[in-house]
Formats: structure tokens, sequence, C-alpha cells
């Protein structure tokens, strides 16, 4: 019991991808200046002081039933330190670390991140890694390791027109995913299940060159297992984040042999894909068919020297995980955002209409001119945020953040969905025309953009954003252009919590009902 609660916080890995949103006082309060004065030592850092800083017991006391919070409900309990202590807060989470939630802070450490960012990942796959003899995952790696892989992925996906490529298939998938929902009385579990398969059919458009067929009819058992199996490997994944498992990092206890059998089975079925993708590939070398001007993704890393399979398997199986599971469970508060405020939605959707009519084709040109739909997206990142905390970083040189000097190597939380209610007006109110373009009180300071980073920020950001910005742009476009969206009366849920992406405590009800 008590180790268990020790790994509730004693994994420090995941939470600098976190979020949520509750009341905030102003964060500029307790911030200490650093112009014309020495900063404040590390130990002067406020937060829980005595027992709560030692190894061990430190972490344990942050969660119940010492307080009143989870690791589900973290950006709560991070809520009530900042508003006790100040926008910078010393804790024990696994490891002694600090969490600042002022923007200017936060640009701070992104100016002091250096050639290669350090940040945690998931722990359980860097054990799977060393155990099997595997290069670790992207998000796993460290130093020049990591720039090795990270940089040809950023040539082919960063681009601003890359995801656009896709913007065909990926809108067939979306048209499948609004059939059902036109077609059938969807229950909240069957929701769930058919936000997964969008979001798996999506990504694997991209990350495998191919559809996996999980809207047909009777979908090929072996696309609907490996859909479950990269489930399990983020719901095992998750477990350990929580502190529901600690003894994997010794021995195979059953949440590690669970990720072995569900990630050897996404690495199995990914491999077979891309060694398709090769043989396709060679094949039209060999005709002289190879057309060089399409964009493919794939067929771009498959052609790069010095990546070897296994190391595009690496690059395309983070893809496919990463986008699979934050997008699907995004799509619900997408949703949610857009039923709760139907005047706001209404605007959305006579935007897309005014675009493409109600059963107009979508193109890249039509899709660029849809501002006030990205607006809304961008609106509801920043009132619930997909990550409980938007990021973390160790730094490689001393900074000073919020008055206090903090060493190299300290574990920073980059609490930003925090100062995303701090820093606007009516911050819990869901107003998309924040974030048009005009001259108002959220563009003053350069800082602010650093308030809504959902895929992080810098040379380590999240590699798939602009495929998952567009998944969800989608979902919303061919929804609203045939269905109104409402909660129902009678739906349970009460707050999004995170296991680890935002995901609701209960299920949500929606009513889809068909536009005039």
């Amino acid at each position: 019991m008590i180790k268990s609660r020790l790994v509730k916080l004693g994994w420090t890995e995941g939470l600098g991808s976190h979020v949520k949103t509750l009341r905030f006082l102003s964060s500029h309060v307790g911030q200490l200046s650093t112009e014309g004065s020495e900063p404040k030592p590390f130990d002067a850092i406020p937060g829980p002081k005595g027992i709560h800083l030692w190894p061990i017991i430190g972490s344990i006391l942050n969660f119940k039933p010492f307080t009143k919070y989870t690791p589900e409900t973290l950006h709560q309990y991070m809520d009530e330190l900042h508003e006790k202590f100040g926008p910078t807060v010393r804790l024990r989470l696994g490891t002694e670390a600090v969490v600042v939630s002022e923007p200017k802070d936060v640009e701070t450490v992104f100016q002091n991140e250096g050639k290669y960012p350090k940040r945690h990942g998931f722990e359980m796959m860097s054990i799977y890694a060393k155990r099997n003899n595997l290069q670790d995952s992207i998000s796993q790696l460290q130093g020049e390791a990591w720039q090795s892989l990270r940089s040809p992925g950023n040539r082919r996906l960063m681009k601003v027109d890359s995801a656009l490529h896709y913007l065909g298939p990926q809108s067939e998938v979306a048209d499948n995913f609004v059939h059902i929902l036109a077609t059938q009385d969807v229950s909240p579990d069957r929701l769930q299940d058919l936000c997964f398969r969008y979001a798996s059919e999506s990504i694997a458009v991209v990350a495998f060159n191919g559809r996996l067929g999980l809207f047909d009819a009777n979908p090929d058992q072996g696309s609907v297992d490996f859909l479950k199996a990269a489930e399990t490997t983020f719901e095992m994944n998750g477990r350990a984040l929580l502190g529901k498992s600690i003894g994997h990092r010794w021995y195979r206890n059953e949440t590690y042999k669970q990720l072995e059998k569900s990630y050897g089975l996404v690495r199995k079925v990914a491999l077979g894909h891309i060694a398709q993708a090769r043989e396709s590939l060679e094949q039209r070398i060999q005709a002289g068919q190879l057309n060089t001007e399409e964009p493919n993704l794939l067929f771009s890393l498959l052609s790069e020297k010095g990546l070897s399979e296994e190391m595009v398997a690496n690059l395309m199986i983070s893809l496919y995980l990463a986008g699979t599971e934050s997008t699907a469970k995004y799509m619900q508060v997408f949703f949610y955002n857009l039923a709760k405020n139907p005047e706001k939605q209404n605007k959305v959707r006579k935007e897309i209409l005014d675009l493409l009519g109600p059963d107009g084709r979508l193109t890249a040109e039509k899709f660029l001119k849809m501002v006030y739909l990205k607006a809304a997206l961008k609106e509801s990142f920043r009132l619930i945020s997909p990550t409980s905390l938007a990021t973390s970083r160790i730094l490689p040189v001393d900074v000073v953040l919020g008055g206090y000097k903090i060493p190299a190597g300290t574990i920073l939380y980059l609490n930003c969905p925090r100062a995303s209610k701090t820093h606007f007006e009516n911050p819990y109110e869901f107003l998309p025309e924040r974030w048009l373009r005009r001259e108002d009180s959220t563009k003053k300071d350069s800082a602010l953009h650093l308030t809504v980073i959902p895929f992080g920020h810098g040379p380590r950001n999240c590699l798939g954003r602009r495929f998952a910005e567009q998944e969800l742009h989608l979902a919303a476009i061919k929804v609203l252009q045939k269905l109104h969206i409402d909660v129902h009366r009678e739906s349970a849920f009460e707050q999004f919590i995170y296991r680890p992406f935002a995901t609701p405590d209960k299920p949500i009800r929606f009513k889809f009902t068909k536009i005039d």
C-alpha cells in the first residue's frame, strides 16, 4: 500500500505532460523581482516543508489519504499549492522538483534548455527497451541519440503543410466516423470506442501508408487487436505513471507482463506494415513508377540514408501510439466544450457551412480559411488542457525563476494550465474570439503565447502536433457539417481528470442531432 502510494508520486516521468484548470488567483502573487537584487537560495523556495520533503514519505503525503487528491487530480492539488505559496513551488514528486506557473519563468526555462532538451518520459518503456535490447523510443531518448532520430522526423513532420498532404484520406476517415454518429444511437462507451477507431485509422494513414479497416462492416480482427494493444500499452504506462505499479522496475510484474504482450504486438504489426511499405517502395523504384513529387512520409523515411528500418519503426510507432491515445481522448473534450457553448458551436458551424455547404468537399484552400474553428480548438486547449501540467525540463545550467536560484539538474514542471486561467479575462468562459487576430490584452506580453502549449514548445515539442490538430479539426468539421452536439441532461459526467491525458471521470452522454 505504502509503496503503491509512493510511486503515485514516486514517478516524475510523465507529470511534465498533464492538465486541467480550476480557480486561480493572479499568478503574479508572490512573484519576486530579480532586478537589482540577489536571487534567493533554493532552500527558500516556498512549498510543503519538513517531512513533506523527505524521500519516499514526502511523495506519499501529497495524495489520499493524506490529502483529498489523487494523481488523477494532480492539477487541482497544484492549484491549491500555487494559491497558498505563489507561482514558484518546491515539493517532492518522487524526487525533489520545482513547479512554476508564471509565463516569464516558463519562457526562461525554454530559453535555457540547451541544444538537447531533456525531459521525463514513460519509465516502463525504457525498461522494456533495455530488457529486449532495443533502442529507446524517441520520447525516452536524450542527447545526441535523440537528436539523430528527431532531425529527420522534423524535416518531414514539422513543416507547415506536412499534415495537409494527408487531408484527403483523413477526411474519408472522418466521413466514416460521422456516418455512424448520424445513423446509429451511440452509447457513451460506443462513442469512446469510435473516437479511438477514428484516431487510430487517421494516424495509420500517415504512419503506415494505409487504412486499418476499423470502420469496415466486419473489421479485420488483426486491426482490432492492434488497436486494443495500443490502448493497453498506454494503459499500462499510465498505471506506472500514476504509481499503481512499482515492481516492474525490478521484475516482470503483472503490469509489465501486459505491457510486454501488448507492445510486443504493436511492434510486430507495425514492423509488418513498414516491411510492406519498403517492398512497395522498391517495386516502384524498379518499375520506374516512383513519383518523387508525391509527399509520402513513410517512403521518405525509408529512403533516408542513415535510418535503419528499426529507427523508422521507432518514429512511426511513437507517432501512432501518442496520436491515437491523446487525440481519441481529447475529441470528447472538444465536443463537450462545443456542446456546452451552443452559440460558439453555431459560429463554428456557420463558418464550415459558408465554406463547404452541407455536402461540399473539403480542400486545403478551404480548410486554411477556417480561422474560427482553429480558434475554438485553441480555446478548448486553454480551458481544458490535454495534460495536467504542460511539460517538464531538466536544465543543463543554473537559472533564476521567481526570484530563486535553481541549480542545474533540477526537475522543473511547467504549470501552464494554471497561467491560462490567471492571465486572461473571463478565464472560465469559452471564448474563441480571444485567439482571433486583433490587438487585445492577451497579446501584449510576449510570454503569454506560452500559456497554452498542449504539444509542448521548442525543439522537443510533440512530433505529431500538426497531425493531431488536423484530426481534431476534421472531426469537428465533419460532425458540425451534419450534426448538432448536445450533452444529455442525464449524463453522469462531473469533471475531467488525467490518465494521463484529459478524460471524463464518468462517461459523457452526448446527443447528436441532424441539423435542418
